[in-house]
């Protein structure tokens, strides 16, 4: 069980990202579900989506390829944050200075519901302790 990081969903959707080949095997093994449940944050949805539409290598036929991609995938969940986890959100986003509020609400994501594990590039994650932060799939054979 991971939760997926926006530059997972958006390297995967930039092909001319440095990163793109790493997370098109990630994203085909959730996919396939090599990598068992995956989930992602209605946070990160914006974010992702916002980042694809609006880069210069991405735009509207990229975007609305990873729209349909979060949302309709049986691997990949998109979980709403409760209140007391935008709670824990904020207070996470005040004390680690290298997460962005969304990365803060993927943490708050993990620690309330006991994941300990991640697909990320950023290693911003990495100053959280509870965290075990992961760029590609150990063992999954495509």
């Amino acid at each position: 069980m991971f939760v997926v990081d926006t530059v997972i969903l958006a390297a995967a959707a930039l092909r001319r990202d440095a990163r793109h080949e790493d997370a098109s095997h990630i994203i085909s093994a959730i996919a396939s579900g090599k990598a068992g449940k995956c989930f992602f944050t209605d946070y990160t949805l914006g974010e992702t989506l916002t980042l694809i539409r609006f880069h210069t290598r991405g735009g509207l036929e990229a975007s609305n390829r990873m729209y349909e991609l979060l949302l309709f995938s049986k691997n990949l969940q998109m979980v709403r944050l409760s209140d007391g986890e935008l709670k824990i959100a904020g207070e996470i986003f005040r004390k680690y200075p290298r997460l962005s509020f969304v990365d803060s609400a993927t943490v708050a994501l993990m620690l309330e519901r006991r994941i300990k594990d991640m697909l990320s590039f950023d290693n911003g994650f990495d100053t959280v302790p509870t965290i075990k932060r992961h760029e590609r799939l150990s063992g999954v054979v495509i």
